[in-house]
C-alpha cells in the first residue's frame, strides 16, 4: 500500500508516523481481503483472518487496530487495540505470544466508518510485552508508535486497512 494512501485516508499520522512498504502481508476474511480501504462489515470480520506472513524466517508482531473510537469525528479512545500477537514465528500467527485476542469490528451505531489497520512490525529479537488490561477499557487508548518505540520494532513493514461501519447506521 502506497504512503500517499495512507495520507490521504489519514492513516499517517493517525496510526503511525512514517511508513514505505517493504513486504507482503495477506489478511483474508471469509468474505474477501483487506486491501487499500475496502469496505468489509462487522459480521463479515468478526472472526479473526487468515494470515500470511512474508517469511517463515523472521520474527514478527502484528496488531491490529481502530484509530476511530468511538467515531472519526471524535476519536478520543484512539486507538482501540482488537488484536496484538508478538514473537510470531515461522510464518505461523498460532506460534506468536498473544498479547491481545482478536475481537472483531464493532463500530458504534452512528459513529460513521471506522478505519480497521493491520499493523505489521518485523523483530529483532523475542519481546516481552507487560500485560495488557484486555477488559473493554483497557483496550482503549493503545499507541501502536509508542508501542513501537518501547520494543525497538521500528516503522513497519506492511500496513493494510478497511473500511467498516455499523449496520444501524
Amino acid at each position: 500500500m502506497s504512503s500517499s494512501l495512507l495520507q490521504e485516508k489519514g492513516i499517517i499520522p493517525d496510526v503511525v508516523d512514517a511508513f514505505e512498504a517493504s513486504s507482503s502481508l495477506s489478511v483474508e476474511y471469509p468474505a474477501g481481503g483487506v486491501q487499500d480501504g475496502n469496505e468489509l462489515t462487522p459480521d463479515n470480520t468478526k472472526e479473526a483472518p487468515k494470515i500470511v506472513l512474508p517469511d517463515k524466517d523472521s520474527l514478527y508482531t502484528l496488531a491490529f487496530i481502530d484509530p476511530d473510537a468511538p467515531s472519526n469525528a471524535d476519536p478520543k479512545f484512539r486507538s482501540w487495540r482488537h488484536w496484538l500477537v508478538c514473537n510470531i514465528k515461522d510464518g505461523d500467527i498460532a506460534s506468536g505470544d498473544v498479547s491481545t485476542p482478536y475481537i472483531g469490528p464493532g463500530p458504534p451505531a452512528g459513529s460513521g466508518f471506522h478505519r480497521y489497520c493491520f499493523v505489521l512490525y518485523k523483530q529483532k529479537a523475542p519481546i516481552q510485552p507487560e500485560p495488557f488490561n484486555n477488559e473493554r477499557e483497557g483496550r482503549r487508548s493503545f499507541s501502536i508508535i509508542n508501542f513501537a518505540a518501547q520494543h525497538d520494532l521500528g516503522h513497519p513493514l506492511v500496513l493494510h486497512f478497511f473500511l467498516a461501519k455499523n449496520a444501524e447506521q
